[in-house]
């Protein structure tokens, strides 16, 4: 499976569009590593910018974490962060296994692949993205953040 992975990782990150995001946070308390994170498309990541994620199309993430702790059944969400509140993204299967392999090993280095489609309802307009992986036992959680733009 690991093989499959690294084949599929490798393909995404040869799509002419997909660049390196260099820009993303780390969440305060997060409780993992996140090492060579990939948007495609993201041009915008040349210049250190917000990706800019067309609506009515599909964008892919992609990255290498390294968690500090285990999870047999993970779950998964994406935020648009605001002042008051973090807003879900709507449609988003928030069953982790189907992103990485399950179990999550604790400190060891993984793999994700997220395929996201952004609908015409999307509003266009900057958010900050907030990913976040949650142990359902524990609690603990990888999180962070980035900047897109919907257009």
């Amino acid at each position: 499976m690991a093989i499959l992975e690294f084949i599929i990782v490798a393909l995404m990150l040869a799509s002419v569009n997909t660049e390196r995001v260099r820009n993303y946070r780390m969440c305060p308390n997060s409780d993992c590593l996140i090492y060579d994170m990939f948007i495609d498309p993201c041009p915008e990541a040349l210049y250190n910018k917000a990706c800019g994620w067309p609506r009515n199309s599909n964008t892919t993430v992609a990255f290498i974490y390294n968690p500090e702790f285990g999870a047999y059944s993970p779950k998964t969400q994406l935020y648009s962060e605001t002042f008051l509140v973090d807003w879900p993204f709507l449609n988003i299967d928030t069953n982790a296994c189907l992103y990485t392999n399950c179990p999550v090993q604790k400190d060891t280095e993984q793999y994700w692949l997220f395929n996201l489609f952004v609908p015409e309802y999307y509003e266009t307009t900057y958010h900050i993205v907030k990913f976040v992986l949650t142990d359902t036992i524990s609690n603990q959680q990888c999180c962070f953040t980035f900047d897109i733009n919907i257009v």
